[in-house]
């Protein structure tokens, strides 16, 4: 960090004040207070060809996911799932053809996905994350790395996802539980702009926050100053010798 110099930090805010009238009365390192120039260019950025549509419509869904429930009318309540949010956001747009990049690990849900898509009249492209069947020696992963090792493994191809969903001119994309770092390859390399329908997390069932709610109980490493990633299989590897 250099000298002097102040981190934004919104998650310790201690005077959340960005969403009321009262906005310029954050703490000192306030995104407002400390890069002002930085959000004045940003929000040049959603008048540009093509954003100021997109951002508009994402405000929209964003209130049409709340309604004043007749018991509960003193504040909004949720009252749409994320797969119907997204299908609502791909119609305000005009989309008319969808892709979805997903993990093999998750082909059933993908094969319950696909048809509701269809269903609401969406023309949809499916990729598999083992698409191509690229051999993960070609990456220069050991065979103890692999996930079964002493078998062919494929590698994930998160790059050849995006590819193929470009080529058939897909205008907007979902990423479906794609591992760590694929997705960034996935998202980084697709034309249309993507959605995260849902993030990998193996041991929560895709499900991430529940690390976080966990972390002060059941899964209290999570606050460990640092892990030795590989050990385990380091572990599991030395055994065979």
């Amino acid at each position: 960090m250099k000298k002097n110099e102040v981190l934004v930090n919104c998650a310790k805010c201690t005077r959340q004040v960005c969403n009321s009238p009262a906005y310029n009365e954050g703490p000192d390192n306030c995104p407002i207070k400390v890069v002002p120039e930085v959000i004045k260019k940003a929000k040049e950025k959603y008048f540009a060809p093509g954003v100021l549509e997109f951002a508009r419509n994402a405000s929209i869904q964003e209130g049409a996911g709340y309604m004043r429930l007749p018991h509960s009318p003193a504040g909004p309540s949720p009252v749409k799932s994320r797969v119907e949010e997204i299908m609502e956001f791909a119609g305000r747009m005009g989309y008319k053809r969808l892709g979805v990049g997903f993990c093999g690990g998750v082909q059933f849900e993908a094969s319950l996905l696909v048809p509701i898509l269809e269903n609401r009249g969406f023309e949809v492209v499916s990729v598999c994350c083992k698409c191509g069947a690229i051999p993960k020696e070609e990456l220069g992963i050991e065979d103890w790395q692999k996930v079964n090792p002493g078998t062919y493994e494929a590698m994930c191809n998160p790059i050849a996802q995006a590819e193929i969903l470009n080529s058939f001119n897909t205008e907007l994309n979902l990423v479906m539980c794609l591992c760590v770092g694929h997705d960034s390859l996935f998202i980084q390399n697709s034309k249309a702009l993507c959605t995260v329908l849902a993030a990998k997390d193996r041991l929560y069932g895709h499900n991430p926050l529940a690390a976080l709610y966990q972390s002060k109980s059941y899964h209290r490493r999570v606050l460990a100053k640092s892990s030795e990633p590989d050990a385990a299989r380091e572990a599991e590897r030395d055994s065979r010798k």
